[in-house]
């Protein structure tokens, strides 16, 4: 407990936006004791804007892996848009087409989120904090959003103890931060993947309102056009309500409303995906060929056992500190992570139990069925492929809260020794699924030699982009690890403006590119040729880059 108070390793700007977050958490906490829940979830929400900007600030440089990629290619989307690019300028053939990570035309994702980041760059600059903040603004919205999702299924109650869960979830908080293989496009998918539910559970409240249906149809657009198919979601979650509902008495479906649906939301991202095969038609069939390989095959080594969904359950929703290879096949089982396991399944359950209406059960059951059933069965796994059924994991941790304060008011009659015990539990359960020391664990600097190398390579990137005139080409952008020998050119382009080259040219593609009047640089922490060191038109440029990360 000692070690969750420490706030070393973060800078002072940092922890007065987390101390502001527990703060409004504790003023939202005195409003819902007071049943003022207008307040109490207005308040919680900007507690969980308080802490979302703290983990949009976690990191000052770009993540490997997936963050800097979409920094780059959403950095050159601020001038095309609709030509999304990694590496924009192309004066050597070295770049290879078919590999996304090395390319020029990127579509290796759906690119709504990418438009949201470059719209954030174009508004407000370009820098770590504007790449993160449309997911701030997301995860942000998922409080309310959750709250009203609870108070639909069961009662404002639920719906607040829901959008706690949202506020204080680590695994939300890192993903804002851009750390590790999962980032801003996961936020992106699991936000419209739950609007679309959040305003298909409107429509159904309504009475079935057409403008709800819209509203539900172009979020499940938006989803697909952020992540794919299983943007969809929300049309399995219908059609299994209908027929837990009215059954097959077809005529109280308004299939046309369906239809309709369906049709707007092939309206919101088909025309991309139309554009994108007859613009690009080598690079779009390469990346549908990729796509439909996660299915049988086990890319870039995401290969694990078929309980990795269940067992990775803690990680995503309480998670612990020593809980961190989530890419290990064998994810070994104690005595807490099996307590974790327990209370996120066994809050579930209760759900199910606690909705008395049973179409409302079945359609809950069946769509996170389908979604742990459907990535258990695809070969490539990985942690965040789940989370787009994040409502129902907010709603079973929200639900063990809901419970509890159910049994504290029944077994104490006194408000005062209620109050006593109530309060100090949902501050305890808040901070424990925060889990601020697993999330210090990876964004702090102390004795973290990745965290250290990213800071000093973006050093000296900057110190690069000094020193360059336009029109540049960088060569020998690589470290001395014994990773992807690219990796450091995406966040060196991102950085200094140029298009950097983990190699060297030859000596023809030397002459080639002055031909072209490009300006040459080349980093001397590696060996490089004769040609280049004694020719006096290139640039020798004393770094060091750190590792291949």
């Amino acid at each position: 407990m000692r070690e969750f108070f420490t706030f070393s390793g973060f800078e002072t700007q940092q922890n007065l936006w987390l101390i502001a977050g527990f703060l409004f958490f504790l003023i939202s906490l005195f409003f819902y004791i007071k049943q003022k829940q207008k307040w109490a979830i207005s308040l919680l929400t900007i507690s969980g804007l308080a802490l979302f900007v703290f983990a949009a600030l976690s990191d000052p440089f770009l993540n490997p892996w997936d963050e800097r990629f979409h920094a780059l290619v959403a950095k050159n989307c601020m001038e095309h848009p609709f030509r999304p690019m990694l590496f924009k300028d192309l004066p050597l053939a070295e770049i290879n087409s078919n590999d996304w990570s090395y390319t020029h035309i990127w579509l290796h994702k759906q690119p709504l989120f990418l438009w949201q980041i470059a719209l954030s760059f174009k508004l407000f600059g370009v820098s770590e904090f504007t790449l993160r903040l449309p997911s701030v603004i997301m995860a942000t919205l998922m409080i309310p959003m959750l709250y009203r999702i609870g108070k639909m299924l069961l009662d404002e109650k639920l719906g607040y103890f829901a959008a706690l869960s949202v506020t204080f979830s680590w695994f939300l908080l890192d993903l804002v931060s851009g750390h590790g293989l999962v980032d801003h496009n996961n936020v992106c998918f699991a936000f419209y993947v739950s609007a679309s539910i959040w305003a298909w559970m409107e429509y159904i409240r309504s009475g079935r309102k057409i403008g709800w249906m819209a509203v539900a149809a172009v979020f499940s657009g938006c989803a697909v056009l952020t992540k794919w198919l299983t943007g969809l979601l929300v049309y399995l979650v219908w059609g299994v309500y209908l027929i837990a509902t009215y059954r097959f008495r077809l005529k109280e479906w308004k299939l046309w409303h369906y239809a309709l649906a369906v049709a707007i939301t092939a309206a919101v991202f088909l025309p991309w995906q139309i554009y994108c095969a007859k613009t690009f038609p080598q690079e779009w069939k390469a990346e549908q060929d990729y796509n439909r390989l996660h299915l049988t095959t086990a890319v870039e080594k995401q290969n694990h056992n078929t309980l990795y969904y269940i067992k990775t359950l803690p990680y995503r929703y309480i998670g612990d500190k020593y809980f961190v290879q989530t890419r290990d096949k064998d994810l070994i089982f104690g005595g807490k992570r099996s307590l974790h396991l327990f209370l996120i399944v066994g809050g579930f359950l209760l759900l199910l139990f606690e909705i008395k209406k049973n179409n409302r059960r079945i359609t809950l059951l069946t769509s996170v069925l389908f979604v742990y059933i459907f990535f258990t069965i695809a070969a490539t796994k990985m942690p965040a492929y789940t989370f787009c059924a994040c409502v129902a994991g907010y709603l079973s941790l929200g639900i063990l809260l809901w419970k509890a304060e159910q049994m504290v008011q029944k077994l104490i009659h006194n408000k005062h020794v209620k109050n006593a015990i109530l309060v100090p539990f949902f501050v305890l359960a808040a901070l424990y699924q925060f889990n601020f020391s697993l999330y210090r664990h990876f964004h702090n600097d102390t004795g973290n030699e990745l965290r250290q190398s990213c800071v000093h390579n973006k050093a000296v990137y900057l110190s690069i982009k000094s020193q360059l005139p336009e029109k540049s080409v960088v060569f020998n952008v690589r470290g001395n690890g014994e990773g992807n020998l690219h990796c450091n050119t995406v966040d060196a382009t991102f950085y200094t403006g140029s298009t950097c080259f983990a190699l060297l040219p030859t000596e023809q593609e030397l002459k080639m590119l002055k031909h072209k009047g490009y300006h040459i640089a080349v980093l001397t922490s590696h060996e490089i040729p004769a040609y280049m060191m004694q020719d006096a038109e290139v640039q020798k440029i004393d770094a060091e880059i750190w590792g291949d990360n």
